[in-house]
């Protein structure tokens, strides 16, 4: 038994998923500001207000022990999306995850590593208990989130914050 600890130790660290660590904002800064062209970026106040509310379904992901994507998702009690550009607020806990947002740098575009790290929430959202994952859409990324397994909730709108074409998806966890 004592063997197989160090075995999945080794094993957890060399993972390229990981944790956000305080080292880590001024990259997820850099990520987003490269990753966003037709919205603004958000201050690393509101994105560590997502953070710290769920920091176990917050994540980066390391290559050659660089930050080059990151995927903050928070517990949420709405069916509408949070607004933008704005801490949570508090008391707002719930059985619905909120994707708030998944970027991968320019460098690392195109690796498969968005797939890897929804997939890594999935299995995380489930043992957790959520009832199901919610996103906005941006940017014309729809067809990348159905490929995902999201669908379209076309009955209601979203802020205009979150800029022109965007959609609020959702992914069914629990019945």
């Amino acid at each position: 038994m004592y063997k197989y600890g160090l075995r999945t130790k080794r094993k957890i660290s060399k993972m390229p998923i990981k944790k956000i660590n305080e080292a880590a904002w001024s990259e997820i800064l850099k990520i987003q500001a490269e990753a966003y062209s037709q919205i603004e970026p958000e201050s690393v106040d509101v994105l560590q207000s997502k953070w710290l509310r769920s920091p176990e379904t917050c994540f980066v992901y390391e290559k050659a022990g660089e930050v080059v994507g990151y995927l903050l998702a928070h517990a949420w009690n709405r069916e509408t999306p949070p607004k933008l550009y704005e801490t949570l607020p508090s008391g707002t806990e719930g059985l619905i995850l909120f994707l708030h947002d998944l970027a991968i740098s320019n460098a690392a575009a195109g690796d498969g590593l968005g797939k890897k790290m929804v997939s890594y929430l999935l299995k995380i959202a489930k043992e957790a208990g959520f009832q199901q994952i919610r996103l906005v859409s941006v940017q014309d990324s729809v067809a990348f989130w159905e490929k995902q397994g999201f669908t379209s909730i076309t009955h209601q709108r979203v802020c205009n914050s979150y800029g022109t074409g965007a959609q609020l998806m959702t992914y069914k966890l629990l019945g």
